[in-house]
């Protein structure tokens, strides 16, 4: 029920998304904040520390009560990954009876690249990968080691997560995903939704995105 009950979700709020499909994920609205910035060297706790730290107030402005179940969807790829990191350190950063409540499966799904079929057609490429849904409120999960983890691997830093992570809120209509130590999103259905993080964080907003951004909230 979980894996349907969230793609019900998204069909209702974010029409666009699909569970299957990793990157048709997003909001008609969304703000892309800078974590890390240029004026940290790479591979340097002080880069790491900077954008942990950040990213922990956006979650807390994004989620703002703590005992709200939010939705969380997780894909991971199978074999090795670049950071030689493990699955299992993602899964313990939440209460292991919770965890193994949630959905978790194989799954094909579509990528953003195409090949070409016999007759010339493109077509979209697909990968095995697991994917997890759970909902549980964010007072019960680690997200500070998440955060960390996911801010940790391209840094060559332990503990590291290679695993893509989104979090939802059915409640207020909100999501958050960090992609890495350079930065995250936030997004919904509607600008005012998001706005006081948008007016609050406005200097974390990155540069060259800002134009877009700031047409939405005008």
């Amino acid at each position: 029920m979980l894996r349907e009950d969230l793609q019900k979700y998204f069909d209702k709020v974010y029409p666009n998304s699909r569970v299957d499909t990793e990157h048709t994920l997003g909001g008609q609205v969304h703000i892309r904040f800078e974590l890390s910035g240029e004026e940290l060297e790479n591979g340097t706790t002080e880069r790491v520390n900077q954008a942990v730290e950040r990213a922990c107030t956006l979650f807390n402005d994004t989620f703002t009560n703590s005992e709200n179940e939010i939705w969380v969807l997780i894909y991971e790829y199978e074999g090795e990954n670049m950071f030689n990191a493990s699955n299992e350190y993602l899964h313990q950063q939440f209460p292991k009876k919770r965890f193994k409540e949630f959905y978790n499966k194989k799954e094909n799904v579509i990528t953003r690249y195409f090949t070409t079929d016999e007759n010339g057609n493109e077509v979209p490429e697909k990968d095995e990968v697991r994917i997890i849904i759970g909902k549980v409120p964010s007072s019960e999960i680690n997200i500070e080691g998440i955060l960390r983890g996911i801010a940790n691997a391209e840094m060559g830093f332990e503990p590291a997560i290679d695993q893509r992570i989104f979090f939802f809120d059915e409640t207020s209509n909100k999501a958050f995903q960090m992609y890495d130590d350079r930065g995250c999103y936030i997004w919904s259905n509607e600008a005012d939704t998001i706005r006081d993080t948008y007016l609050k964080r406005n200097k974390w907003i990155v540069d060259y995105h800002r134009p877009e951004i700031d047409e939405y909230f005008k």
